[in-house]
């Protein structure tokens, strides 16, 4: 055991797996979907069809990432995809899809492009994160499809696929027309998944996300088929972590077997209100990390003025968060993602700025998901819009732009006090809240005071050690040249915030100055 896994888990912040995560604490991660970031089809429609950018396409922008800050890339998923299409929703370019896991999509690649990813980021001191599937395979429309798959899935007789509520008068083929769906159950659970009172858990584990085959982890040759695989990914390309979708619908025994396999950080996406539940997927050795969901549902509410959640609510969800989970340092936090409307759709530019200051300077590891930094990706409808432009195929490069120069001040603040990888303070200190109001939050987190709001601006009045000044106050947003009004009354400190913009202040600095 390491000394700095001893550190965690004496302090109570490391999972019971046996799993080394020291080299995750303190990172933050650019999140990318592969098929529109990088080297893809000029005039791509994007939508629901694949856009062709690609393994090369992220490799060759490496350094744009890392001048940024970043210090860890997820990518997601590259095994070969179904050829088919869904009845809904188009093509599988997005890579959930899978049709054989032990393929990489020739769209996407070769096994030696994904080779030189993993190699050209461990040469820039940078984590390779991979994002994969364990739940389900490609929507499933007859046997031909299931003939279709990879060697280990295409029995005919559908035993590596969980047949929910499949009646004896019923063959596998008929069952493939209508399947028993999670669908089922969406209603009862969502968002808070309590299981009872129409809410049922073994629709939930057992059923299948429309057409979407749903793997039979109780089956042996299956569970096999899915750890071998998880092994050797790791182990053949270098895999630093991986981000494990829909692991809420997978059961924690199979849970525990794949995270010891994988060997590395799992941070899985649990999608529920839910804390306890939620937490309870990083409680013993099940999984490492987790996407905070039940924080991050309510960021775009909360940075915003009249979205239902205030300051108040968002701050209590964060302080019980403390208690619950094996190690907050563990979680995921983020802003956007490619599930959902990006963030800038429907609000200002300010409040983004307020919104990625606290990911980043709360405890946690934050992921910033691509072309946050475009304005023309950042607020185009389509959430998976691709960042390069469409007649050209040119890469859009938003490194200069104002968000841009936001998350390079911010990777800049957190190594230079302790909370990047490898810092002194990044495992050991939690954020410590200090004030909360409806429409704004200050917190302190190693030697950093940091006031974010809904961007309306205000005044925000809470307790400090010392009375910050200008000389205090670090570049972060894109606030104007004008210095905030700081008033002091003893221990209580009163900021305007200007323009809306975040205020983030050297606490350190400033007791020097008093002292």
């Amino acid at each position: 055991m390491t000394k700095l896994l001893a550190l965690l888990t004496l302090l109570g912040l490391a999972s019971a797996s046996t799993v080394d995560t020291d080299n995750w604490v303190g990172r933050n991660i650019y999140f990318i979907l592969l098929d529109r970031f990088a080297g893809g089809t000029p005039g791509c429609q994007n939508g629901k069809e694949w856009c062709n950018g690609n393994i090369r396409g992220v490799t060759k922008q490496i350094p744009y990432i890392k001048k940024m800050g970043f210090d860890a890339v997820w990518i997601t998923p590259v095994v070969k995809q179904v050829e088919w299409r869904d009845n809904w929703n188009g093509t599988g370019y997005h890579g959930y899809w899978a049709k054989d896991f032990n393929k990489i999509d020739e769209h996407f690649g070769t096994p030696e492009d994904l080779k030189q990813l993993s190699q050209t980021l461990k040469e820039n001191g940078m984590l390779f994160m991979l994002d994969i599937v364990a739940n389900h395979v490609g929507p499933l429309h007859g046997l031909d499809d299931v003939a279709s798959l990879g060697d280990g899935l295409n029995d005919l007789s559908g035993e590596q696929f969980h047949q929910l509520a499949h009646f004896d008068e019923v063959d596998f083929e008929e069952y493939l027309k209508n399947p028993y769906t999670m669908m089922e159950a969406g209603d009862a659970c969502w968002p808070y998944y309590d299981f009872g009172h129409g809410c049922n858990e073994t629709v939930i584990l057992d059923g299948w996300f429309g057409d979407l085959g749903d793997l039979n982890h109780e089956d042996e040759p299956t569970a096999q088929y899915l750890l071998k695989w998880i092994g050797d990914m790791q182990k053949n390309y270098d895999i630093d972590g991986f981000r494990l979708d829909t692991a809420l619908y997978i059961p924690k025994p199979f849970l525990e077997k794949f995270q010891e396999e994988a060997g590395v950080y799992i941070t899985g996406e649990v999608v529920t209100y839910n804390q306890t539940l939620h937490s309870s997927f990083q409680d013993g050795s099940a999984l490492t990390g987790l996407l905070n969901f039940p924080i991050t549902e309510f960021v775009k509410p909360t940075f915003s003025v009249g979205g239902g959640v205030n300051f108040v609510d968002f701050a209590s969800l964060l302080e019980n968060q403390k208690s619950l989970y094996s190690s907050v340092h563990l979680l995921t936090n983020f802003v956007d993602n490619h599930d959902g409307d990006r963030f800038l759709t429907n609000h200002t530019l300010a409040q983004l700025e307020n919104a990625l200051t606290w990911s980043w300077l709360w405890h946690g590891i934050p992921s910033f998901y691509y072309g946050t930094e475009v304005p023309t990706v950042a607020e185009a409808t389509d959430c998976r819009a691709s960042q390069w432009n469409d007649e050209t195929g040119e890469f859009l490069d938003g490194s200069e732009g104002k968000i841009g120069e936001l998350m390079t001040n911010l990777n800049e603040i957190r190594r230079e006090f302790g909370l990047a990888f490898g810092g002194v303070n990044a495992a050991s200190l939690g954020a410590v809240l200090k004030a909360d109001e409806e429409g704004w939050m200050a917190f302190e987190r190693s030697g950093l005071l940091a006031v974010v709001s809904n961007g309306d601006p205000k005044t925000a009045c809470f307790k400090s050690p010392c009375c910050p000044t200008g000389e205090d106050l670090l570049k972060v947003g894109a606030r104007g040249e004008e210095e905030p009004n700081v008033a002091c009354d003893g221990e209580e400190v009163c900021v305007e915030l200007v323009d809306g913009a975040p205020l983030v202040f050297n606490i350190e600095s400033c007791k020097e100055t008093k002292m």
